[in-house]
């Protein structure tokens, strides 16, 4: 789940999963998450497109209150004219998002494309055109895999209903 689509409850049970981690890196990181989601409340807001693979709707991260928050909060934000939430199903399979990790592409009307790529450790900022390329090679990928806009909501709906 991107951390600009997460709710406060869900970042903190993920968060809390880090080994060795204090109470006070965790509720730090979780404001860091939350104060980044500010960026989608400007009055012109960026446009926000995520691909998520359908196995983190079904996944328990904490209690099912956090689930259910979770996804009604996706279905919420993927109702925005400015975000777009696709879904790859489960019936697709392997694909190539579940080799490397998250990742993030910002393109800018006048500048060069960078990206983010998560790592175990830290993250990654891609400024190499070449690597920034690949990685938007393997995001052209993904949307291949993943559902049209409307039943990959459509989806998240059904899934919120589990947590239930």
């Amino acid at each position: 789940m991107p951390g600009l689509l997460q709710t406060e409850a869900y970042a903190c049970a993920v968060l809390s999963t880090r080994v060795g981690a204090t109470e006070d890196e965790i509720d730090e990181a979780v404001a860091a998450r939350l104060a980044r989601q500010q960026i989608l409340e400007r009055d012109q807001p960026p446009e926000l497109w995520a691909i998520l693979d359908e196995g983190v709707l079904h996944r328990p991260v904490g209690a099912p209150e956090v689930m259910r928050g979770q996804l009604t909060h996706l279905v919420e934000m993927a109702r925005r004219s400015h975000v777009v939430i696709q879904v790859i199903p489960l019936a697709a399979g392997a694909h190539q998002g579940l080799n490397g990790g998250a990742f993030v592409i910002a393109d800018f009307h006048d500048a060069a494309t960078i990206a983010y790529q998560d790592t175990a450790v830290s993250g990654q900022i891609i400024e190499d055109a070449s690597e920034a390329d690949a990685l938007a090679h393997t995001w052209d990928t993904l949307r291949l895999e993943a559902l049209p806009r409307g039943a990959s909501l459509s989806l998240i709906e059904e899934a919120t209903r589990q947590w239930t």
